[in-house]
């Protein structure tokens, strides 16, 4: 009988061939959309679920009164793993970028290395290739690589053993121990090479106030993270408060007051990526926001087929009214006729599927490149999904069916075979209102888009505070050591460049300390508010190499010998701490370690993070030599121009390469995730509209 069903189903569907192919194209892009859309949720909502015990993993947060920071001081991880024994193991890394490594007398610069305690890759079940996973990282300069970074040092010789020179700054060699396949993709962090920290010595220091270690705790099974999480104030009673005091030299009054600030938070392992929003994360995360957003879109596109689907096959039923009366005569029962026009439906989803398959392995591509992801086309043949698909065609099927199946095998004997088949009215109040349902829905993703990329826009086009055209970053211009002023000086002379400068800290960029500050209006400091500032070390010539604006005092300025201890605050800074533009001005700030900066100017708020996030305070302080040097050019011939900077920087003898990036290329970046999303968005919004008109064109034929 079944098989009867579906052999009339199929004569059925070659008998009409545009309303099968509007149906099966229509549902085979909505299918496509949905399990590339279904694909993609997936892989953000298993990130890091690949370690062994991923469910017992917590990263150590630091929350504090104006941020939340993703690592913590050195000694945290350890301090709190000896203090309750619900933690089975702690593990430390430190991401090193800009880090020069030299093989065979070529040079590389490194941007994906880090250094990590020995039982890292264990905690992580990071699976080896070659080497020890439980030894790899015991010895001090040890290191353990990817198969593909191996092969870009090595080639095909053995790596097992052989020393890499890290230079630049440094000069040590390190020993490759072990060989790693690779991060798993869906990973917060993506890493080249593990450096050992035995031996390190920023790794044996025992303090606990400050920042830079992402810290990991294994938890004993059934244990309540929020119960440990409770018990953390008194170590920071024990250990920060102390340590604030000694540095800061403040009352032990005051050193509690300013450690009440300090919360140790943790943050399951596998919540990091959707869930945590930090400026500071290892890599750029997702967003439960979008996969919530991106999983209603799913549904609607889908949504869209089948009622494309319900409308096609009522508006058709006049013609098949005849073929159910005669079925009906010959004796067919209701239920026979229902299971018909229901083979009918889900044989067309399976046709939809088999070639929504197609186009998958033809858009995958495209679709990783717009997602950020790589999903891989074997997802789709995992047998486990396979079921799932045939399931979720059956089911689309039946559903986008079960009206029609009904609404056909109704119809009355006698009236049809009389030719009376006219649709009640309700019918096509029905199929206008789906008419209307299809093309409201492709308004509002239309509505969505626009939305969506307006906001892009005002990000990327917000007025700044700084200007960001035509300038050049001259990145790890530690390298010439003294000879940064050197170069300054001879770039200067350059008739196509209009101002260099000498800085660490450049808007866009997340590499700039941070510390907490407060006034020094009063003695005994017992009333002072603290704030945490974020600081940029700067020469004399980067405000007005920056565009940047000064609303009150003065620039820093070699006239001045004594701006080597004066700072110039943003305007969000005065205001944390109590002070407008004006009276800032002769200000002293305290920082850690008792130091004292005299405020000389306050420039005008400017953008130096992404649009998303308030304005911080900044303090900016007085450094002729940093990481990078800024040059404003004023030629459109920049080709020729960085060819000549170049052969400036050669004729220093640095060590390590010339390397520069754009200003307005890395602000950007700052947008990558918004712009895919944007991508993602407009492409299914266009096929939710031909969908509709695909539907709208059926009804018409």
């Amino acid at each position: 009988m079944i098989r009867n069903y579906f052999k009339i189903a199929w004569r059925n569907l070659t008998k009409k061939k545009t309303f099968s192919f509007i149906n099966i194209f229509g549902l085979a892009v909505s299918i496509t959309c949905c399990l590339l859309i279904c694909a993609y949720l997936y892989q953000q909502l298993t990130y890091d679920t690949y370690p062994k015990d991923a469910k017992q993993i917590y990263r150590v947060e630091l929350v504090g009164t104006d941020n939340v920071y993703p690592m913590v001081d050195v000694a945290v991880g350890k301090g709190i793993k000896d203090a309750f024994p619900e933690v089975q193991a702690s593990t430390r890394l430190v991401h090193w970028s800009n880090i020069f490594i030299r093989y065979n007398n070529k040079d590389y610069k490194e941007n994906k290395i880090a250094v990590a305690d020995s039982n890292f890759l264990q905690i992580f079940s990071i699976p080896f290739v070659e080497g020890n996973a439980l030894t790899a990282l015991n010895e001090p300069h040890s290191v353990v690589v990817t198969k593909e970074f191996a092969k870009k040092y090595f080639g095909n010789e053995d790596p097992l053993g052989k020393s890499l020179s890290l230079t630049g700054t440094m000069d040590t060699l390190v020993k490759v121990t072990g060989i790693i396949d690779k991060i798993p993709d869906n990973s917060h962090f993506h890493f080249d090479a593990f450096i050992s920290s035995v031996g390190n010595k920023n790794f044996q220091r025992t303090t606990w106030s400050n920042l830079g270690w992402f810290t990991y705790l294994v938890l004993n099974k059934n244990t309540d993270a929020q119960k440990l999480e409770s018990k953390f104030p008194q170590l920071v009673m024990d250990h920060v408060v102390p340590e604030v005091q000694h540095d800061m030299g403040v009352s032990l009054s005051q050193a509690q007051k300013t450690a009440a600030t300090f919360a140790f938070k943790l943050m399951p392992l596998t919540k990091i990526h959707l869930y945590s929003h930090t400026k500071y994360e290892l890599e750029p995360g997702g967003d439960i926001q979008y996969v919530y957003i991106f999983g209603a879109l799913a549904f609607f596109i889908l949504l869209l087929a089948c009622v494309n689907f319900t409308n096609l096959a009522t508006a058709g039923a006049g013609k098949r009214s005849r073929e159910v009366g005669i079925r009906k005569v010959l004796g067919s029962l209701k239920k026979q006729l229902v299971f018909q026009f229901l083979s009918e439906s889900v044989l067309i989803a399976v046709c939809s599927m088999l070639l929504a398959l197609t186009f998958i392995y033809l858009l995958l591509p495209w679709f990783n490149q717009i997602s950020g992801e790589t999903i891989h086309f074997g997802f789709f043949l995992n047998p486990a999904v396979i079921l799932l698909v045939v399931a979720f065609a059956i089911i689309t099927g039946i559903i986008a069916g079960i009206y029609p199946a009904f609404f056909l095998s109704s119809f009355q004997t006698i009236k049809v075979l009389k030719g009376n088949a006219a649709l009640a009215k309700g019918k096509s109040y029905l199929r206008n209102s789906l008419v209307v349902f299809q093309f409201a829905v492709s308004v509002i993703l239309i509505i969505a888009t626009i939305v969506v990329y307006q906001q892009l826009h005002f990000m990327q086009n917000k007025k700044l505070g700084y200007d960001k055209e035509q300038v050049a970053i001259i990145n790890d211009s530690y390298l010439l050591g003294k000879n940064q002023i050197a170069i300054k000086q001879e770039l200067l002379q350059d008739s196509r460049i209009s101002d260099v400068s000498i800085a660490r800290g450049i808007p866009a960029s997340m590499n700039m300390d941070g510390t907490q500050i407060y006034p020094q209006e009063k003695k005994d400091h017992e009333n002072h508010s603290e704030i945490h500032t974020n600081i940029y070390h700067v020469d004399d010539d980067y405000i007005p190499t920056m565009g940047m604006k000064i609303i009150s005092g003065r620039n820093f300025s070699p006239d001045f010998p004594t701006d080597s201890s004066a700072t110039i605050i943003n305007e969000s800074a005065a205001r944390a701490l109590g002070w407008n533009d004006q009276n800032a001005i002769g200000q002293t700030i305290v920082r850690s370690g008792n130091k004292a900066f005299k405020v000389v100017g306050v420039v005008k708020d400017f953008q130096y993070a992404s649009a998303k996030q308030e304005i911080a305070p900044l303090t900016m302080l007085l450094d002729n030599q940093g990481i990078s040097i800024l040059v404003k050019m004023k030629t459109s011939e920049i080709k020729n121009l960085l060819a000549d900077i170049k052969n400036d920087w050669d004729s220093f003898n640095p060590k390590g390469p010339f390397s520069y990036t754009f200003l307005d290329e890395a602000f950007n970046n700052l947008y990558n995730a918004e712009e895919r999303t944007g991508k993602i968005f407009t492409a299914f919004a266009i096929i939710a509209m031909l969908i509709a008109s695909l539907g709208l064109l059926g009804l018409i034929a």
